[in-house]
């Protein structure tokens, strides 16, 4: 009989659940009509930076209405799994996947030698899992702590860009208009979403259409919106030319100042 101290499968909630449990808790917390407002406003800007930069229609020129909105909502479906720091966690988790590999492997070989009574290499497996022991006790616990901590902090940013990424997202009923503008606005959109671009952008218009709620920035600024999405649109060449948005935002600033 299984000691109290077990934990029945049961009682294990599943990860899914747990995943599910903080995405309801996100978008409880999380303004997402004030956010889609603000994509609305992102997504005209990119849809006006088509019209008024030629590169850009010429790159579009060949397709043709209905295959331009295929190409828009391309990557609806790959947003949601979307995880920016795949790599480094991967490498992060890569020497405990290793350990634990070995660790099965030579308990399997120990256990069967011991069967087989194939002494040389049951000792040989023994030393190796004394080894592997020695190695996970080496290993401080503070350097673990923040490995574990850090891993966390990793998840908690991937599941948050992938859940108010796929409530940001565009489907096939946002392009269905004769507009192409808008049509390629909405793909650039979505692309902007496999990065760290898109949710940027909504949060730094969030922010901006919440500042005449305050009643200093209130009389310093009428629309702080409309007032960014002017300096935005009237420096497109800037945007379109540099290798980062931080680095175009960083030029303009020093522009203005």
């Amino acid at each position: 009989m299984p000691s109290q101290s077990e934990t029945h499968p049961a009682h294990i909630l599943p990860r899914s659940k747990i995943s599910k449990l903080w995405t309801q808790l996100l978008l409880a917390l999380v303004p997402i009509k004030d956010l889609k407002t603000a994509r609305k406003q992102v997504v005209d800007i990119y849809a006006t930076a088509y019209s008024d930069i030629d590169e850009l229609q010429d790159a579009f020129s060949e397709y043709s209405n209905p295959d331009l909105r295929e190409w828009a909502v391309k990557p609806h479906s790959r947003i949601p799994n979307y995880d920016s720091h795949e790599t480094v966690t991967s490498l992060l988790t890569l020497p405990e996947k290793i350990l634990g590999w070995l660790s099965k492997a030579l308990t399997v070989v120990a256990v069967v030698s011991g069967l087989f009574s194939a002494r040389w290499v049951y000792s040989v497996a023994m030393d190796g899992l004394h080894l592997l022991a020695v190695i996970e006790a080496s290993v401080p616990v503070t350097v673990i702590a923040l490995g574990v901590i850090y891993l966390w902090f990793l998840h908690v940013d991937t599941l948050v860009h992938q859940t108010l990424s796929e409530e940001l997202r565009v489907g096939k009923g946002w392009v269905q208009t004769r507009r192409r503008a808008q049509i390629v606005g909405n793909g650039v959109w979505n692309r902007s979403l496999l990065g760290q671009t898109g949710l940027f952008l909504v949060g730094f218009f969030y922010f901006l259409n919440a500042l005449p709620g305050l009643p200093v920035v209130g009389r310093l600024f009428d629309d702080p919106t409309n007032y960014f999405t002017q300096l935005i649109t009237n420096n497109f060449d800037l945007f379109y030319k540099s290798d980062s948005l931080i680095n175009a935002l960083r030029q303009l600033i020093q522009q203005e100042a």
